[in-house]
């Protein structure tokens, strides 16, 4: 399953108008404040699974085009048992050394709310399609001229697109 799920992720067209989004999905795929709190406002228990956390090799596994190796956190964002959200976070070494020391050992808890207390810059939010018709987003932040990656995919049990 989380083999589709990195797939579909990897092979996404991303992209930044919201047309042809419904006011609904372009609510969830293009919010601009945390998901994670977007998440804990509709949720009536939220919880975090860690799927994986490891150091990755620069260029590895086609995930990113960053230039020095990067923690690969992915995780599934429910509600109760139900998935919701597969999430993965891309975070580059020097992101690590210098501004995110803790992100390493976040364990269950989730990232959006950490990230969002730091007041990043949104370099980037995008959305895609897959085939199968399941959705994803795309953001690339900045904080104190570091930066980090989180694509979400929203999964088949998710009750709001």
């Amino acid at each position: 399953m989380f083999t589709k799920y990195r797939k579909i992720l990897l092979a996404a067209e991303w992209h930044s108008v919201p047309e042809p989004l419904s006011f609904t999905q372009q609510n969830w795929l293009l919010h601009d404040g945390s998901l994670t709190q977007k998440l804990l406002d509709v949720a009536t228990d939220f919880n975090v699974e860690v799927v994986q956390e490891k150091w990755v090799a620069k260029n590895s596994q086609n995930l990113t085009a960053c230039n020095e190796d990067f923690w690969l956190r992915e995780v599934l964002l429910k509600d109760g048992d139900t998935n919701w959200i597969f999430a993965q976070t891309l975070v580059p070494r020097s992101t690590i050394e210098n501004i995110a020391p803790n992100i390493p050992t976040l364990g269950n808890e989730p990232i959006g709310l950490w990230l969002f207390s730091q007041n990043p810059i949104r370099k980037k939010l995008e959305w895609a399609q897959a085939e199968n018709g399941l959705f994803a987003r795309r953001g690339v932040y900045q904080i104190n001229g570091y930066f980090l990656e989180v694509k979400e995919l929203f999964l088949e049990n998710f009750p709001y697109l």
